[in-house]
């Protein structure tokens, strides 16, 4: 299992007229975070496993809302890696505010794709050479 936390400060321009962070963030929030989880655990980004020919689309989106999230605030986002990827990378997200109360719940599924077939792949080398250590 590999656990990795980003910080993300709540921007005015992602909040309602409530000051409550709009619904549609979290997609955004999970990105940043699986991105960064991503990096952290194989030693690669997106784009160099994009520039050797395998892509990485969203699957499926989950989301729970649990607490609001609020403008200004700094929320920790851990996204969580149960299992080792196949041909699918699973990632589960919790999203705590400044008092470390779990505000947020999510999932995400994505499928590791060839760049030139648009067919499902399995993950490349590399990646896995990264990540394979975690799930020893």
């Amino acid at each position: 299992m590999f656990i990795h936390e980003t910080k993300v400060k709540v921007r005015y321009a992602e909040t309602d007229q409530m000051g409550v962070v709009h619904h549609a963030n979290y997609a955004l929030y999970y990105e940043l975070a699986r991105t960064e989880c991503f990096e952290a655990c194989s030693g690669i980004t997106y784009e160099s496993m994009e520039s050797d020919g395998v892509m990485l689309p969203l699957l499926e989106l989950q989301s729970k809302f649990l607490k609001p999230a609020l403008y200004n605030q700094v929320l920790t986002v851990k996204s969580i890696v149960k299992e080792l990827p196949t041909v699918r990378l699973n990632v589960e997200y919790e999203i705590y505010n400044e008092k470390e109360e779990l505000i947020n719940i999510g999932k995400t599924t994505l499928v590791f794709v060839d760049k030139q077939t648009r067919r499902p792949c399995h993950p490349p080398k590399n990646f896995m050479d990264g990540v394979t250590q975690y799930f020893i």
